[in-house]
Formats: structure tokens, C-alpha cells, sequence
């Protein structure tokens, strides 16, 4: 039976749509990696009917383009993991837009997906799903590790040796960088942290906008809602572009490092997602845990680690089988 996934994951930012194909018969190897993007309109959109539609015909058009350059055949491929797009989450049910069952009929393919409501399900918060990949691919004996996924939300799985002490949400990622970007009609994002690393802290807009999320406890499970809705009620045009994004910066930054401090300071810090490509943000977070940050490279592309672990997920049988 074969052991080939193409795990594709599309994340709360919603830059992108990553696949890669991996295979687990006998030690983990990404064959191939693909990511495509979305419609100009798909970020920002509210429409679930529009995302749904998106992220299935993307996920179809990726899934054929990366057989098709690989080496492999659909017949090969045990199934696809799909993560859907978040629209909503709490510890109780997780709404993701996407139809694995239209997918699996449009590919003739297995569908894996339904990923966070399967470990609500089976006891767990739903987020962040990766925890136990983070463990399979970066555990190492008699080892303390950190491994941060700065997507739209920030989340962290802290190891000892070849277990999970912790793994909870943390805070913002590149979400509320990202808004401003966006609402200063500036592009989707601060390209290497430049604009960021021109402003200068506002400590007032600080504590005004990390106020509803600064003492919530670990393990947790964030809506994204939680870091945008009180920037949504600031007059974005009252201040600076470089003084917002560098208080942004500062608040996700300061929402790692609190993590690291509460797992007493991990021997070594490995961070992936699409805030590993912010110079400034990687920057400041070295100069806040005062060590050597890494990025996952070295194992695995920082665009494509989740998609891998939501590969790793449906070989584990901890999603839901559509086909």
C-alpha cells in the first residue's frame, strides 16, 4: 500500500495555497513542492461561498500540476490531505470553507480533511493540529526545543527529548501587519519588515491593541477574531504606517518570546511560516530571547511544513476519509 501523500494547506493569512508530495515508507521525504496563488480577492473576502469555490478549484489545479510535474501517477498517491480554509474556530467546532467531498469526485482521488473538528473530537482543541509532526521530524533525546509557526496566528510546540510538554496558540502572526498593509492599500504584507524597521514603538497603541489577549492561558485555540477586532475600531490613518507596523512587530515578537519564557527557555528556537522570511520581525525576536533563532531549512522549507504535517496527519488517520 502506498505511503505518498500531497498535503496542501492554505493558512489564516491566506497568501497562498502550498502542496508538497511526502512520503512515509521509510523515513519522511518531501518528492515535490508547489504553491499557486489565490484570486486578488481572496484574503480579504467574507463571501464562504467565493472561498469555498476558491480553495476547492486551486486545490484541484495543484494537486494536478504537482503530479504532473513529479515523477508519480494519482494511482500512487495514497490520498490527499486537505486542510480547508478556517472561517471560524473555537474548542468546540472548527468552520473550514472547501468540499473534500467535490474534490475526491473531481480527481477520483481519497480526500483526507476535517482535521480540527476530528481532534475536537477526540478530545483536543482543534489548534494548532501540528504539534505531534513538530515532534516527529525536530524530537531529538535529552533535547529542550521550541518550534514556532508564525502564520496569520502564531503558534508553538515546545519538546523535551520526544514528547509534547506544551503546544498552544500564542498570539498574533503576521495578521495584524498584515491588515494594516492591506487597509493602507500597500500590498498583503511588509516585505522583509522594511516599513517596520523605519517606525518607532508606540507603547499606548501597544497596550491598547494586545489588551484582549495578553493573560489568556496556554494550551490554547485562538479565533483570529480575538487580535483583529480591536484594531478594527482604530483610526488606522491617525498614525504613521512604520509606527503601526513596528508596534505590530513588537506585539507578535513579545507573544513568542512570553511562550519561551513560560518553557523555561528552550535550548533551541526553530521558526517556520511566512513570518520567517520578516528580517525585522526575526531580528527582534533574537534580540527579545537573546539566542540564535533558525529557521526549519534545514529539515523542511519554511512555506511547506505545514503542509507536510497535514500529510503526516492523514497517514496518522487523524482526519476524516472522503472518497
Amino acid at each position: 500500500m502506498s505511503s505518498l501523500y500531497i498535503g496542501v494547506m492554505s493558512g489564516t493569512s491566506r497568501d497562498n495555497l502550498d502542496g508538497c508530495i511526502v512520503d512515509f515508507t521509510k523515513r519522511f521525504k518531501i518528492h515535490k513542492t508547489l504553491t499557486i496563488p489565490f484570486s486578488e480577492n481572496y484574503k480579504t473576502s467574507k463571501s464562504y461561498d467565493f472561498i469555498s469555490e476558491e480553495i476547492n478549484e486551486k486545490t484541484i489545479y495543484l494537486v494536478s500540476k504537482i503530479i504532473e510535474e513529479s515523477n508519480f501517477t494519482k494511482k500512487d498517491i495514497k490520498a490527499i490531505a486537505f486542510s480547508g480554509q478556517t472561517i471560524s474556530h473555537n474548542t468546540k467546532s472548527s468552520l473550514q470553507a472547501g468540499s473534500p467531498e467535490y474534490i475526491s469526485d473531481k480527481l477520483s482521488m481519497e480526500v483526507i480533511s476535517d482535521f480540527r473538528n476530528e481532534d475536537i473530537r477526540r478530545g483536543g482543541l482543534g489548534a494548532p493540529l501540528i504539534p505531534e509532526f513538530h515532534n516527529y521530524i525536530f524530537g531529538e533525546q535529552n533535547k529542550s526545543k521550541l518550534i514556532v509557526n508564525i502564520g496569520g496566528i502564531a503558534n508553538g510546540t515546545h519538546l523535551i527529548g520526544k514528547k509534547v510538554k506544551l503546544a498552544s496558540d500564542l498570539g498574533p502572526g503576521n495578521c495584524l501587519m498584515d491588515f494594516v498593509m492591506i487597509n493602507k492599500n500597500l500590498g498583503n504584507f511588509d516585505l522583509d519588515g522594511n516599513l517596520a524597521s523605519m517606525g518607532s514603538l508606540n507603547n499606548v497603541l501597544y497596550k491598547k491593541i494586545s489588551e484582549p489577549f495578553n493573560d489568556l492561558p496556554y494550551p490554547r485555540a485562538d479565533d483570529i477574531s480575538i487580535y483583529t477586532d480591536k484594531i478594527k475600531q482604530i483610526d488606522l490613518d491617525a498614525f504613521g504606517t512604520e509606527e503601526l507596523l513596528r508596534t505590530l512587530a513588537e506585539i507578535t515578537a513579545m507573544k513568542i518570546n512570553d511562550f519561551y519564557l513560560a518553557c523555561q527557555k528552550p535550548e533551541e528556537v526553530f521558526i517556520h511560516g511566512g513570518g520567517a522570511k520578516n528580517k525585522f520581525l526575526m531580528h527582534l525576536l533574537e534580540s527579545k530571547i537573546e539566542k540564535t533563532v533558525k529557521t526549519t531549512n534545514e529539515y523542511i522549507p519554511i512555506e511547506y511544513v505545514e503542509a507536510a504535517a497535514f500529510a503526516f496527519l492523514a497517514h496518522s488517520e487523524r482526519g476524516v476519509s472522503f472518497k
